[in-house]
C-alpha cells in the first residue's frame, strides 16, 4: 500500500505583520506596504502543510507515490535528509528508472582531512555513520516517482537533521529576486520576522516548518558567496567583494559634460563642484519667486518657486488666492484706481466694457426736455451731474483703494509679471512670423490685408 500525495497549491499571501514586541493574540493593522511586502514575500512559496508533507517523507512508513509537479514542489525541502546517489537511467525496454540513495548521516568519514594551508581556515566534520536508512525511487516515463525506505528507519528525528544541514528549498529563499542587493542580516531578519505569520494564523512559524530553524547569519552570507562564484567564474571572490565594497559609497558628479573621476565621499564631490563648476552647496538663484504671505513657510527664498505659475498655483490652493477670478476682481480694481495698464483687463473694460453692458442695461426712459429748456441750462445742469459723479467716483476709488489687501496687491503684482513676459515672448512670435512671412520683422500685414 503506498500513500499518494495530491499537487498542493502555494500558500496564499501571508496575514499581516505581527510586532514582536505585541502579544500573540493581537495583530496590528497592515500598512500597504506591509501588504505588498507580503505579497512579494518569498515565503509565499512554501507550499501548504509543509511540516505533515516532510514529516511523511522522512520517515516513509509506506511509499509515497507523487506525480512531477508534486516532486518539484515537496523534494527540494527533504533533499537534507536523502541524498541520490545517481541519476536515473531509464530502461529503453519499459522506460522506467530506479535510483537508490540513503540518509545524509550514513555516509563514512573516515578518510583524512584535508591540509590546511596558509589562507585556508580549519574546517570542521560532522559526524558520519550513524544512521542506516536507505531510500528507493523509482522514476516512471510519465514523471510519476514511488519513493519508499528500504531496511530500518532513520536513527535520529527530523529537528536534529535540520540543525546538521539546510535543505535546498530554504537556501533558494535567500537566492530570490525580492531580496536582491540586501544584506545577509535584513535577509536573516525580514524572515524571521514574517515566518510568524502562518497562512493559517495558528501562530505556527512556517519557515521551520520549511526546515530553516537553524538558519544563521553566517550561512546566509555563505549563501550569497556562493552565488557571487557562480556570477563571476574563476575570478577570486574575495577581490570582487573587496571591489564592492569600495565603490558601494562612491558617488559621481552629475553635472552635464563632466568626466571627472568618483569621489569617495559627498565632501569630496561638493568641493569638486564648487570648484569646478562654480556650484554652491545651498544654490537658490533658479528660486525667483517667494510666497508674498510673510506667515507662510515658503516665504523665504530658499523654499520659493522657479516659475510664476507655480506660484500661482500656491496662491490658489494654499491661500485661496490668485485664481483667474481674484485677478479679474483685482484688475476691475486697479481699473478703477486709474492704473490702466495693470494688465489685460484695463483694455479689456475701455474696448469692450460699455459696447458690452449696453445689451444688459434696461431702457430707462430719457429725461423730458420742455420747450422752454434752452441749452445753457442743459449744460449747467450736466457739468453739475459730471461734477458730483466725480466726487463720488474718487471716493469709492479711494475705498477700493484702501479695501485692497497686501495679498491682493501681490497677486496683481505676479499677474502684471507674467502678462509682460507672455507679452515679450508674443512679441518675439510675430517678428518671427513676419521675418519668414515678409522677410522683415515689421511686416507688411496691413499691406497683405488690402491687397486681399
Amino acid at each position: 500500500m503506498s500513500t499518494s500525495i495530491s499537487p498542493t497549491p502555494s500558500t496564499p499571501p501571508l496575514p499581516p505583520f505581527s510586532s514582536p514586541l505585541a502579544s500573540p493574540s493581537t495583530t496590528q493593522p497592515q500598512t500597504p506596504v506591509q501588504k505588498a511586502l507580503n505579497n512579494a514575500s518569498p515565503l509565499t512559496k512554501i507550499p501548504a502543510d509543509i511540516a505533515t508533507h516532510r514529516s511523511l517523507l522522512f520517515a516513509l512508513d509506506t511509499p509515497v507515490q507523487l506525480t512531477a509537479a508534486v516532486w518539484h514542489n515537496f523534494w527540494p525541502y527533504v533533499d537534507n535528509v536523502w541524498c541520490i546517489h545517481q541519476k536515473p537511467q531509464p530502461s529503453p525496454v519499459t522506460g522506467v528508472a530506479k535510483v537508490y540513495g540513503g540518509c545524509r548521516l550514513a555516509r563514512k568519514t573516515n578518510f583524512p582531512l584535508p591540509e590546511v594551508t596558509g589562507k585556508s581556515r580549519p574546517r570542521q566534520r560532522r559526524e558520519g555513520g550513524t544512521c542506516k536508512a536507505k531510500v528507493r525511487v523509482t522514476v516512471y516515463a510519465d514523471g510519476r516517482r514511488v519513493v519508499e525506505r528500504m531496511g530500518d528507519g532513520h536513527s535520529h528525528d527530523l529537528d536534529h537533521i535540520d540543525s546538521v544541514k539546510r535543505n535546498s528549498g530554504v537556501r533558494n529563499l535567500v537566492l530570490d529576486d525580492f531580496f536582491k542587493s540586501w544584506e545577509a542580516g535584513g535577509i536573516l531578519a525580514f524572515l524571521r520576522d514574517t515566518s510568524k505569520a502562518t497562512a493559517d494564523g495558528d501562530g505556527g512559524d512556517i519557515l521551520k516548518d520549511a526546515g530553516g530553524l537553524y538558519l544563521s547569519r553566517q550561512e546566509v552570507q555563505n549563501i550569497l558567496n556562493g552565488a557571487l562564484k557562480k556570477a563571476y567564474p574563476g575570478q577570486d571572490v574575495s577581490e570582487v567583494k573587496r571591489q564592492m565594497d569600495k565603490y558601494k559609497n562612491y558617488t559621481t558628479c552629475n553635472f552635464k559634460g563632466c568626466d571627472a573621476q568618483a569621489f569617495p565621499d559627498i565632501k569630496a564631490l561638493m568641493d569638486h563642484r564648487k570648484a569646478v563648476h562654480g556650484l554652491r552647496s545651498h544654490d537658490h538663484s533658479d528660486k525667483m519667486y517667494a510666497c508674498p504671505d510673510k506667515s507662510c513657510w515658503r516665504r523665504k527664498k530658499s523654499k520659493g518657486f522657479a516659475t510664476l505659475l507655480g506660484l500661482e498655483e500656491h496662491l490658489r490652493e494654499k491661500h485661496g488666492k490668485g485664481s483667474e477670478t481674484d485677478v479679474l476682481r483685482l484688475g476691475v480694481r486697479e481699473m478703477d484706481n486709474g492704473h490702466l495698464d495693470a494688465g489685460p483687463v484695463g483694455h479689456l473694460g475701455l474696448n469692450m466694457g460699455f459696447d458690452m453692458m449696453n445689451p444688459l442695461l434696461p431702457n430707462f426712459p430719457g429725461d423730458p426736455i420742455t420747450p422752454d429748456s434752452d441749452d445753457q441750462d442743459q449744460g449747467l445742469q450736466l457739468h453739475d451731474a459730471e461734477h458730483e459723479l466725480d466726487e463720488e467716483g474718487g471716493v469709492e476709488r479711494q475705498e477700493a483703494a484702501r479695501a485692497l489687501t497686501h495679498m491682493e496687491r501681490e497677486s496683481m503684482k505676479i499677474r502684471i509679471k507674467r502678462l509682460v513676459i507672455e507679452r515679450s515672448k508674443l512679441d518675439a512670435e510675430i517678428k518671427r512670423l513676419n521675418t519668414i512671412c515678409y522677410g522683415s520683422g515689421s511686416g507688411e500685414v496691413r499691406q497683405d490685408l488690402d491687397d486681399g
